[in-house]
């Protein structure tokens, strides 16, 4: 019997949907970086000339990091399930 904690694609590998600002999203890889979960929430890049910051809270995570705040040039380990709320903070 599989749970949404063990999915697995058709090729066998796991599947991994993050929760990003309360959309699903699929992730193939075992890490997310800061800027890879705010491409996620936002998509389209900024403007020219002008340079958005966001702050990204996670909750749900792993044994080494269930929750917290993900920092310009980290990362974090991902589990299925996952949530992660990124909100824009400031444009320049």
């Amino acid at each position: 019997m599989s749970t949404d904690n063990d999915a697995q694609d058709a090729t066998g590998e796991r599947e991994i949907i993050l929760i990003v600002n309360a959309q699903k999203k699929p992730w193939a890889e075992t890490t997310i970086s800061y800027a890879q979960v705010t491409h996620l929430a936002y998509p389209e890049p900024a403007p020219p000339g002008v340079v958005i910051t966001y702050t990204v809270e996670y909750e749900r995570g792993p044994h080494s990091n269930r929750e917290g705040s993900l920092t310009v040039g980290n990362s974090v380990q991902v589990k299925n399930g996952m949530i992660f709320v990124v909100t824009e903070t400031g444009r320049s």
